[in-house]
């Protein structure tokens, strides 16, 4: 790593009417502390983007902006070096953010047969809600959570569901997205035999995939079987936090599928690339980009050893499921015993410790998903403020 990054200053909000401020309590705003909804950055983000948005915006000119051959370069390069994933330029699909890559695929593959949309879960609700917002239904595959605290997949369920010739497509994230659990490439090669097997398209969520703390994550389009139904979605929105910038980039081997999709994005009315997005995309694309993703990294890992530590001790009997890579991390309370009322009473109307509960993701409230890009001394003045507030039994 060649710089240093601005992880311990947290970001200004105010005045830029974003999501979380709207919804940020005055309580919490008053005792200083900061919340853990959502997956977007407590701290700036990578300089590299924003000086390329600043000398776009410097420049004067907002054109109609293509993606051209210099664009696809970044993003192999991109691949290569910090995914460590080989991908031909002529895959890559911009879009107009993960969401609306899937609800391009659901129209695809979903809307003409009024098909069901096949969710893992834990998962993202957003997949869902893109399914339910064109009138379709979701059904969901749930993973199963060992002893070990480590989620697993339900071959036996996930199957089943596959075969089902009422399930159109299938979604998943990788890394998983709450629980930061990492398939292996074995479990994708598994998947893609499945879709092969029975003619399912699968869409791959990558979105996370630069965090990671276990190695380099395989994409989903480096599978041998399925591949002539395997879309991987890729951004730079969650390693340098630009959740409000609405971009993507679908990889897409197989020439006919890229074909079909490409034609359904268009119908979709996808306009071009914006000309400060580019600007910003083409700046992180770049070695400087890459450290800064480095730098993330480590930063998190401590976050995350304070965090496991720490909350155990506020919280006496909360579980820390260990995420092999993103900068999210789930947390089991039904040691407690609390019911799920009492449970968001004491976390976050007594101890303002706010998260996202289970049921955004397919499961119970009984577990909290918490996000770690925050600075680290946000992170110690939750957890004394959590110790000192949450009930005693």
């Amino acid at each position: 790593m060649s710089a240093a990054y601005p992880f311990s200053e947290r970001v200004r909000r105010e005045g830029a009417g974003t999501l979380k401020e709207a919804f940020t309590p005055e309580r919490v705003r008053k005792a200083g502390l900061v919340t853990y909804w959502g997956a977007e950055f407590e701290f700036p983000t990578c300089p590299a983007f924003s000086e390329g948005v600043r000398a776009c915006a410097e420049k004067g000119l907002y054109a109609f902006t293509l993606q051209d051959e210099a664009y696809n370069e970044r993003v192999v390069w991109w691949m290569a070096h910090v995914r460590h994933a080989e991908v031909q330029s002529a895959w890559i699909v911009p879009t107009h953010g993960t969401i609306f890559a899937l609800a391009t695929a659901i129209r695809l593959f979903l809307l003409p047969k009024h098909k069901r949309l096949l969710v893992i879960e834990p998962g993202y609700n957003r997949y869902a809600q893109a399914a339910s917002r064109m009138g379709l239904e979701s059904v969901s595959s749930l993973m199963l959570l060992g002893e070990d605290g480590r989620y697993e997949i339900d071959w036996e369920d996930l199957e089943r569901k596959m075969r089902d010739p009422e399930n159109g497509l299938l979604v998943f994230s990788n890394p998983n997205n709450p629980t930061g659990r990492i398939l292996t490439r074995e479990e994708l090669e598994r998947i893609g035999r499945l879709s092969e097997q029975y003619r399912l398209p699968v869409f791959c969520d990558e979105i996370f995939a630069e965090i990671t703390r276990t190695g380099p994550v395989f994409p989903y389009t480096g599978i041998r079987e399925g591949r002539a139904y395997a879309m991987t979605c890729t951004s730079l929105g969650k390693c340098m936090s630009l959740t409000g910038v609405n971009h993507a980039n679908l990889l897409i081997p197989d020439d006919t599928l890229r074909e079909r999709y490409i034609r359904q994005k268009y119908a979709d009315h996808y306009g071009s690339l914006d000309p400060m997005l580019r600007a910003g995309l083409m700046a992180a694309y770049t070695e400087a980009g890459a450290d800064f993703v480095e730098a993330l990294n480590t930063y998190i890992e401590g976050n995350l050893v304070l965090f496991t530590q720490a909350l155990p001790s506020a919280v006496p009997g909360a579980k820390v499921i260990q995420p092999d890579g993103t900068f999210v991390v789930f947390v089991d309370y039904r040691p407690l015993g609390l019911s799920d009322d009492a449970l968001f009473h004491a976390l976050q109307e007594e101890g303002l410790f706010l998260g996202d509960d289970g049921s955004d993701y397919g499961v119970s409230r009984q577990f909290y998903r918490y996000n770690l890009a925050v600075p680290r001394d946000c992170i110690t003045q939750s957890m004394a403020y959590l110790a000192s507030h949450f009930p005693k039994r």
